[in-house]
């Protein structure tokens, strides 16, 4: 499972973007700003781009990966079965 290890709102508005703004600019759209705020990190490589480039990070200071019960059970048991 992916998460933020970022409260990734609080360091938009610390670079200066807010849903207004980016709504206005068109950096985030606002489905985008609403994972974001719910800490769903189902957005697209080119979202996680604009957001390393945004708050000048790497995508390892943004998410990190933590193994579940159900990767392994859905992701890793696939690779086994062969």
């Amino acid at each position: 499972m992916i998460i933020y290890k970022i409260d990734v709102i609080e360091e938009l508005k610390k670079a200066g973007v807010n849903t207004v703004t980016a709504k206005n600019t068109g950096i985030f759209g606002q489905s985008t700003m609403k994972k974001f705020k719910d800490g769903d990190t189902t957005i697209s490589i080119d979202n996680l781009n604009r957001l390393c480039a945004v708050l000048e990070m790497q995508p390892k200071d943004i998410i990190k990966f933590i193994e579940t019960d159900e990767d392994r059970e859905k992701i890793l048991s696939k690779i086994s079965e062969k």
